[in-house]
């Protein structure tokens, strides 16, 4: 009797042990410490993040945020807005912030100006810029003379701007001056006021202007000219003490892209709280253009978009001149995600 009580203990027990998964080892994981594993087996994590503008171009964030990927990844993430590349940058190498999303032009300085930077991803792969001029504009001699906005010094839209310019046979050193206004919709909005003459914008913006009666002189978004304009930034030391963080991370920003894809309300209802504007004609069109047509569902830090944007970054920096842009860029964490399939997981 004794013996039957002792047997079916040892079955309890072990039925009790294998239903709760104690009897089966934890799978392994990925080589890049992926976040493979439910948010319930990782233990919830602190990380401090920083975007450098109020754009579209830095939907992944507030997306993964607003859908809920950061959670379920169990990462606790502190998003904040520290305007303009340049500060953001600032942030991230007096760890201030522990991830950064901004320019690749701000990256490359900062490498370049000895600092232990890498971007882990691209989300803006070509320029959504266009030179965009009042309504008198009739040729690029009316550019001559006058005085032409761009976001911040360094950053993308003065690189976009001087691409612009070099198109059309405008020297910038000499034929116009150019005038930093901070934040793309302030520089909307400067050049609406007549503060500045003309200068670059993008989707939501561009519909205030082309209201205005602004028009397109140069449009480098519809040429798809290489660029690095929104990246997942941080330190090399942050990435290799944290490996499994940053792959959560990017995974959290791969999946809210990806739900955006397909879930236009939900991307709509993220665009409109992260832009402030209620405006569904420029909400539709900033989708159509982003979310649709810009951002990849795998945003790997490709070679040629940073050798493009470190190849007009000279005249404004010659120190990246003769950058090897593999030192600056570490795609393993998008193939990671991309070989486990996560744009497709709920």
């Amino acid at each position: 009797m004794r013996a039957r009580v002792t047997l079916a203990l040892v079955v309890a027990i072990s039925v009790l042990v294998s239903a709760c998964g104690g009897s089966t080892a934890p799978s392994a994981a990925s080589p890049s410490g992926s976040a493979a594993a439910s948010a319930t087996a990782l233990q919830v994590v602190k990380v401090r993040s920083s975007y450098g503008n109020i754009s579209p171009a830095n939907f992944a964030p507030f997306a993964a945020q607003e859908g809920g990927y950061f959670k379920q990844n169990a990462l606790e993430v502190d998003l904040q807005l520290i305007e303009s590349g340049s500060k953001s940058m600032a942030a991230l190498l007096s760890n201030q912030v522990d991830i950064a999303n901004l320019g690749g032009t701000e990256t490359m300085s900062a490498y370049v100006g000895g600092a232990d930077v890498v971007a882990t991803a691209l989300f803006v792969p070509v320029s959504p810029w266009a030179l965009y001029v009042p309504a008198s504009y009739k040729d690029p001699s009316d550019l001559k003379g006058k005085t032409l906005g761009i976001v911040t010094k360094g950053g993308s839209s003065e690189v976009a701007l001087l691409a612009c310019l070099k198109q059309i046979n405008i020297d910038p050193s000499k034929d116009v001056t150019i005038q930093a206004i901070g934040g793309v919709p302030a520089l909307a909005s400067a050049m609406i006021a007549g503060a500045v003459y003309a200068g670059p914008g993008h989707p939501p913006d561009t519909t205030v202007l082309t209201k205005a009666g602004f028009k397109v002189a140069v449009d480098l978004a519809k040429q798809k000219v290489p660029a690095t304009d929104n990246t997942m930034v941080t330190t090399r030391t942050y990435a290799s003490a944290n490996k499994a963080v940053v792959q959560r991370y990017v995974d959290s920003l791969v999946q809210a892209v990806a739900r955006g894809k397909k879930d236009k309300p939900f991307a709509i209802n993220v665009l409109k709280k992260m832009l402030n504007i209620t405006d569904e004609a420029a909400l539709g069109e900033t989708y159509d253009f982003y979310v649709t047509a810009i951002f990849p569902l795998y945003p790997h830090a490709d070679v040629a978009a940073f050798i493009a944007s470190r190849d007009s970054l000279v005249s404004t920096n010659a120190k990246v001149k003769d950058l090897d842009v593999n030192k600056v860029i570490d795609d393993s964490y998008v193939q990671d995600a991309e070989k486990r399939k996560v744009a497709e997981k709920p």
